[in-house]
């Protein structure tokens, strides 16, 4: 063993020695699931300059995903953020070299991220019940924003404010996953046949934790203090869909921490899932998807072929009068786009969104001291087709449609430590408030 997982046993060691002393029965079997799927020794880099023709003619992060089993993070019009396993590090560096191009190292040990982000949890809520076990507590959900939560805490927590709100709080089950597993939306509304209609979810992405925390966080925002809300808030219709892949969302709890897609398939040997984030019927089999099932941008075998895009789809399509605004929720970049995605156009009010955008910036900056972007999505993330946010624009015809790029800029990407989680949580919260009062 190298002598940081030394360091990091030690440290885990050191913790689970306090957290023994607040709370007899924890364990580390109890605090984290086993992950068989490990990053001892795979890096993070960013690679900058790389040529919009070099782009056309080779897609350079799925190049490397196919040759190099590199795992796509972030991939935009600047840079391309890929991990790359040791046993590939000397091979992907000689391609690199062979175009001229250098990676910046944003983490030499992958692994030490998670690990990072593991601990920050136990430390955190090491005197809490319910935290970093399967199931949620036996005296309520168990929802707090010091750590990540597993699936039943989430829908645990959903029950509670349907429980304590029953008049104006109704909790749906608009599907099932490919395990098996529900698909939930919440409505908040005192007039649900007149008021406007804001659409919020996270998770679609597996990996990307601090979204579904970001949502039950903006869910908590809007319940716990209902009675004193201001008008343009609880003059909307507020449907909440903190996990829209879960079945993803618990692999990447239990197997594989980086995992991206659903868990649909497999349709090639042992390569399952799609990324639900491609799979809507807007500009399908486009830029920025892969054909590929064992790619991480891996479309579907058809436009909403997933039971997941068809249960978001089919729900709104029913609800889309009076439907204002689409919020989805991901991570990471700091940003705070529109449409559209999928072709290098602006929509014809764009002016209008990007002034409710810029708002939304400025308000984060003054919260929490955070720098956002506002912008139009292909500008900064590039094209990618299937979305759900030009989905919605395109098929329901909603004018405030945005995605939200949470922390950070890329020091811990998907892995962001959970001491992170509540000023986040705050700014995609400031998103939905400043989207709601543009909603007027």
């Amino acid at each position: 063993m190298n002598r940081g997982g030394v360091e990091r046993l030690m440290l885990l060691a050191m913790l689970l020695g306090t957290a023994s002393a607040a709370n007899e029965s924890l364990s580390l079997g109890n605090i984290v699931a086993d992950l068989p799927e490990r990053y001892d020794e795979t890096q993070l880099w960013r690679i900058h300059n790389i040529s919009d023709a070099m782009r056309q003619y080779m897609p350079v992060g799925q190049l490397m995903e196919q040759k190099f089993g590199g795992n796509i993070w972030k991939e935009n019009s600047k840079f391309l953020d890929i991990s790359i396993g040791k046993e590939h590090l000397k091979a992907a560096r000689n391609f690199l070299d062979a175009h001229h191009l250098e990676p910046q190292i944003l983490a030499d040990n992958v692994q030490s991220l998670i690990d990072e982000e593991l601990l920050d949890g136990v430390q955190a809520t090491s005197s809490l019940p319910g935290t970093r076990t399967k199931k949620a507590s036996r005296s309520g959900s168990g929802m707090h924003w010091k750590d990540y939560h597993d699936l039943d805490t989430i829908y645990a927590f959903m029950r509670e404010v349907r429980a304590k709100y029953p008049n104006i709080v109704r909790l749906y089950t608009i599907g099932q996953t490919a395990e098996g597993r529900d698909l939930k939306v919440l409505r908040i509304s005192e007039n649900p046949r007149e008021y406007k209609k804001v659409w919020i979810d996270g998770g679609i992405h597996a990996r990307e934790w601090i979204s579904p925390a970001t949502v039950t966080f903006i869910l908590f925002q809007l319940m716990h203090n209902w009675e004193n809300q201001p008008a343009h808030i609880r003059g909307l219709t507020w449907y909440i869909m903190p996990m829209m892949n879960p079945d993803g969302y618990e692999y990447s709890r239990t197997v594989n921490r980086l995992w991206r897609k659903n868990r649909s398939g497999p349709r090639r040997a042992d390569c399952y899932g799609v990324d639900l984030n491609r799979n809507f019927d807007i500009g399908w089999n486009g830029f920025g998807s892969s054909k590929d099932p064992c790619s991480d941008v891996f479309r579907g075998t058809s436009a909403a072929s997933e039971l997941e895009t068809q249960a978001v789809a089919d729900f709104l399509a029913k609800r889309k009068y009076n439907l204002e605004a689409y919020l989805t929720y991901h991570s990471y970049g700091q940003l705070v786009v529109y449409p559209w995605a999928y072709k290098a156009v602006k929509v014809r009010d764009a002016a209008v969104l990007q002034r409710v955008a810029s708002t939304a910036v400025e308000r984060i900056a003054q919260k929490t001291g955070s720098t956002y972007r506002a912008s139009v999505t292909h500008e900064v993330l590039g094209i990618a087709g299937g979305g759900s946010d030009d989905w919605s624009r395109d098929a329901l015809g909603v004018k405030y449609v945005y995605t939200v790029e949470l922390r950070d800029r890329g020091t811990y990407g998907f892995v962001l430590p959970p001491k992170f989680i509540k000023d986040t949580a705050l700014e995609g919260w400031t998103v939905a408030e400043t989207v709601a009062q543009s909603i007027g």
